[in-house]
């Protein structure tokens, strides 16, 4: 059956927030003492420090898939919390989203320099965001010249995104906050070149969290492998630690789809529409335009 759906511009929405952002979450602030020691949502143990007011944030974007709180919650992070990595991500996610490329360069900058502060404190986090600060500017050199004439530039910046991953890697590679990022970049690479190796590249979101993040990454994954029954499986799980997220109906819509099952797939369309003032009005198209599709009607 012929579908209208375009998985890759999915994969690289979320390449852009749940890897660039989500990979900022845990970072000491270099401008403020933190009050206390905040939910870490990556480590059962050993939490680190991080500012309420972004994880609150963190928390909007990715478990609640609510944009418009997010970018509010955000707005107040950057009066208090802006010396946190977490803040400048999601800052340039959110700019990359709403197709304001110039601040997304901007924050992939500020991204850099609060992870160069911290190299002495916590050089594994200061790798893993220079590195991720690199992918930020690599997408943005990418959007803004196209494939061909962005791609040399791009492949440098790549490159130098790796090296610090690897660095990372190298103080502790069982960091479920590293795993969680490399595992996304991974299941991306997997999703687009034929002869990788699919479950290898999910080995590192295996030991990644949160839960929510970490099964929807492995669910794009089989997803685009065409592996349906493990893809239903890993996104009945993410929906299990995060029942509110309207992203996360459309991504079991759009499996339930591929599996011939109609009628359920469209009712996880309608329900991710039905909280559409949570959604960006891109993504709200996006959705409606697949639904409308499968139903022969427009779904709002």
């Amino acid at each position: 059956m012929k579908t209208q759906m375009d998985h890759k511009p999915s994969n690289y929405r979320l390449l852009t927030t749940a890897i660039l952002a989500s990979g900022f979450s845990v970072m000491l602030s270099m401008v403020i003492a933190l009050p206390s020691w905040a939910g870490d949502p990556f480590r059962a143990s050993k939490p680190k420090a991080i500012g309420p007011e972004a994880q609150a944030a963190f928390e909007l974007m990715f478990k609640q898939g609510n944009y418009p709180a997010a970018t509010k919650q955000l707005n107040k992070a950057l009066r208090t919390e802006a010396g946190d990595p977490l803040v400048q991500g999601l800052k340039a996610s959110l700019a990359y989203m709403e197709q304001d490329y110039g601040s997304m360069q901007i924050y992939a900058n500020k991204t850099r320099i609060a992870a160069q502060k911290i190299m002495e404190s916590d050089p594994l986090r200061g790798h893993l965001y220079i590195g991720v600060s690199y992918l930020i500017e690599a997408g943005f050199v990418i959007t803004t010249k196209g494939i061909v004439g962005g791609t040399p530039e791009a492949l440098g910046l790549i490159q130098k995104q790796l090296d610090e991953i690897k660095a990372a890697q190298e103080i502790d590679p069982n960091d479920p906050e590293l795993n969680l990022i490399k595992g996304y970049m991974d299941m991306l690479i997997a999703s687009v070149l034929p002869l990788s190796d699919l479950e290898g590249a999910l080995t590192s979101l295996r030991s990644s969290s949160p839960e929510y993040l970490k099964w929807r990454g492995i669910a794009l994954g089989y997803r685009d492998a065409k592996k349906n029954d493990q893809a239903l499986d890993a996104i009945d799980k993410a929906l299990a630690s995060a029942p509110n997220n309207p992203e996360l109906n459309y991504l079991k819509g759009q499996i339930l789809w591929a599996k011939d099952n109609l009628d359920e797939a469209k009712r996880h369309y309608r329900l991710a529409l039905s909280k559409s003032k949570q959604l960006l009005p891109s993504l709200t198209k996006q959705i409606n335009s697949e639904c409308t599709t499968l139903t022969g009607t427009s779904c709002l």
